[in-house]
This record gives structure tokens, sequence and C-alpha cells, in this order.
């Protein structure tokens, strides 16, 4: 069991959370010990973002 950091983009122009949840030993993820917010500088969040995670 592994831990891996998990970007949360809210609606355009608002602040991005993360979270860390365990994932299987098939995955492959790093290891995270740390949780805290991103802030989102840009009016939206592309796809191609290095942060890119899932929309709620």
């Amino acid at each position: 069991m592994c831990c891996r950091k998990v970007y949360i983009h809210h609606r355009c122009g608002h602040p991005v959370t993360s979270l860390v949840e365990g994932c299987d030993g098939g995955m492959e993820c790093p290891g995270v010990a740390d949780v805290h917010t991103v802030t989102n500088k840009y009016p939206c969040v592309l796809p191609g973002c290095p942060f890119y995670g899932r929309f709620d």
C-alpha cells in the first residue's frame, strides 16, 4: 500500500485543494507525507496542468 496526492479542482478561479489517498500495490505512486492547499492563480485549470486531478 502506498499513497498518492490527488488535487481537487473546484470551479474556475476557486482554490485547488488536495488530499492523500491510498492506492493498491499494483499501481506506482510516490509516498506523500504533506497535505496542503494549492492556490489556483489562473481563472481555469486546463487538463494539461501538472496539478491535474479530479474535478468537483
